[in-house]
């Protein structure tokens, strides 16, 4: 790229971060002149000094300027700092009520993410099925057709379906694989059954409740371990279910990764959920409002608590997996892929959450570490849970529930 593309790309940054900043009102008078010096500054290339200014505005204890926000992320990723600048247009986005704030700051979040290299989130299967593809999908066959793919050997009552899942899951399990375990490797085959109902399913996917919709197991067979998934394909209604793509078919997946992973080694509960949910392609909003609701009010399911609990001890279940998902999802964006790696494997020996993550990011034993942790994801869960009200009736995903 040569010195004139390069010079257009920061004019036109800087038009954008004055845009932001305008649309977000007036203010203060007192506030008017130094958010111009700023922009001054973001204009003539002292990405440093825009941010400095433009910090002491946004940071202020007594009259904080949210839209200073806008110059400090823009400063920052034209200095290449996709990380803070991603965090910045983050507290851009849970400090305004601007649709166009909003529509200008998720797609600088997702510019940040592609400079990174990181992938973006697949696209939900309800959002690229029509009606004539649905219709297709929901119809049931007395024949059961088999799609086999280099991992799976998916059975189903529709050969469209079987198709459809043995894609679906290919792209899943790789995802998974690359993006939520940080490079682990699955040389495997799994057996996939998409039963034709919930009672169809329910006569033949094992020890699975009715009202689950989907299951994995990994048990002996013969000598040999043998891995499943079971699906439903219809609901209630008899129209096909596309939850399964969207949510059932990589939460299982996931957890059969997972489990495969840690052996027989025990998997916390609340890693093996809040992966699981992470997973899922579909964001679940009321899941991140909930956690965040919770750290600032009674009901909590403090840290400590929270890590110990098991299927036995869960206490309410949607506030369980709620904060297990927050909690899980905060560790997965904070720790780069390798820390998240040594995480697990400092988990998969035996340790402890809170010594395995001080091992992970090389943090020397302070007592005081536990309680350092638990602020911070208690900060992040109400940042979050902020960030979804803010974009709340919006078709869009919460920009920080990803970790790139």
């Amino acid at each position: 790229m040569n010195g004139r593309n390069l010079a257009k790309i920061a004019v036109a940054m800087a038009a954008l971060a004055a845009a932001a900043v305008a649309a977000t009102g007036p203010g203060p008078g007192d506030v008017a002149a130094p958010i111009q010096a700023a922009l001054k500054h973001l204009r003539d290339g002292q990405h440093l000094q825009a941010e400095q200014l433009a910090m002491e505005l946004a940071s202020d204890a007594d009259r904080p300027a949210g839209r200073a926000w806008a110059i400090v992320a823009t400063a920052r990723q034209r200095r290449g700092e996709l990380d803070g600048a991603i965090r910045a247009y983050r507290l851009l986005l849970a400090s305004c009520e601007s649709n166009h704030v909003r529509r200008h700051a998720g797609k600088q979040i997702e510019s940040c993410r592609r400079a990174q290299g990181s992938p973006r989130r697949p696209v939900p299967a309800r959002k690229r099925l029509d009606k004539k593809e649905l219709a297709a999908l929901g119809k049931v066959y007395r024949e059961t057709y088999v799609e086999t793919s280099d991992h799976f050997v998916v059975r189903a009552r529709n050969p469209h379906v079987a198709k459809l899942v043995a894609t679906e899951a290919e792209v899943n399990l790789e995802r998974i694989c690359r993006d939520i375990l940080a490079g682990q490797e699955y040389p495997h085959s799994v057996e996939v059954y998409v039963w034709a109902n919930s009672t169809d399913y329910a006569a033949n996917a094992e020890d699975a409740p009715e009202w689950s919709g989907g299951r994995y197991s990994l048990e002996k067979r013969d000598g040999m371990l043998v891995r499943r998934i079971d699906l439903t394909q219809c609901d209630k209604s008899g129209r096909f279910a596309v939850v399964i793509l969207d949510r059932v078919l990589p939460h299982e997946m996931c957890h059969l990764v997972v489990r495969e992973f840690f052996g027989d080694a025990t998997v916390p509960l609340y890693l093996n959920e809040g992966l699981a949910m992470l997973a899922e392609i579909t964001i679940d909003n009321d899941r991140i409002l909930l956690a965040g609701a919770s750290v600032n009010g009674e009901t909590k399911i403090a840290l400590p608590n929270l890590l110990a609990r098991d299927r036995s001890d869960m206490g309410d279940p949607a506030l369980y997996y709620a904060e297990s998902y927050s909690f899980s999802s905060f560790l997965h964006r904070r720790l780069s892929a390798e820390q998240f790696r040594e995480f697990l494997h400092h988990l998969k020996t035996g340790c402890a959450t809170v010594d395995a993550l001080e091992r992970a990011v090389c943090a020397p034993q302070d007592e005081a570490f536990a309680a350092q942790l638990a602020a911070a994801w208690e900060e992040d869960a109400a940042a979050q849970a902020q960030i979804v009200r803010a974009l709340r009736g919006q078709d869009e995903a919460p920009f920080g529930a990803e970790r790139h």
